[in-house]
């Protein structure tokens, strides 16, 4: 399902973006930045079928953005219960259900290529799930979690 690709240490951000797009020649994929490996999953990739009631251990690094009218409002770092409640709610839209969670909320600093700079949240979510809808998380694998970061190697759930 997942294509992985040793990468240099030192290349991340915008790089790394630059690179999945290439790679990916232009079509949509989600991808992770996990240190030594760059982890691809291009969105017509065929997924594992889980069955209603499949436990699985994941983690996911999202972007928890709330909509305030056309811009987003992240939550300060500090404020796991916010954090864990969108993240509930993404799950119950996505065919899973929490069973545990860790939550660690950060922020990634992101450069483009014309030196722009912005920062994006950037939580890790860690933990157990249970699948709760089967089609519905197979579109989950395919199309991540949150709408914003994917372009920044946020959003995609690795299920072991």
């Amino acid at each position: 399902m997942d294509i992985v690709i040793d990468k240099p240490a030192m290349l991340n951000g915008y790089a790394l973006h630059r690179i999945v797009e290439q790679h990916q020649q232009g079509n949509p994929a989600l991808w992770a930045d996990e240190g030594a490996h760059l982890r691809i999953r291009p969105q017509d990739a065929v997924v594992p079928a889980y069955t209603q009631g499949h436990l699985l251990v994941f983690t996911v690094i999202a972007c928890v953005a709330l909509r305030d009218g056309r811009k987003h409002r992240y939550l300060p770092v500090s404020d796991w219960r916010g954090r864990r409640a969108w993240f509930d709610n993404e799950a119950s839209k996505h065919g899973f259900q929490i069973l545990g969670v860790h939550v660690k909320g950060a922020m990634r600093k992101v450069q483009t290529h014309d030196g722009r700079c912005f920062s994006l949240d950037a939580t890790e979510f860690t933990g157990l799930l249970r699948v709760t809808d089967s089609q519905a998380f197979a579109r989950c694998l395919q199309k991540g979690v949150g709408r914003v970061g994917k372009a920044f190697g946020l959003g995609m759930l690795i299920v072991r």
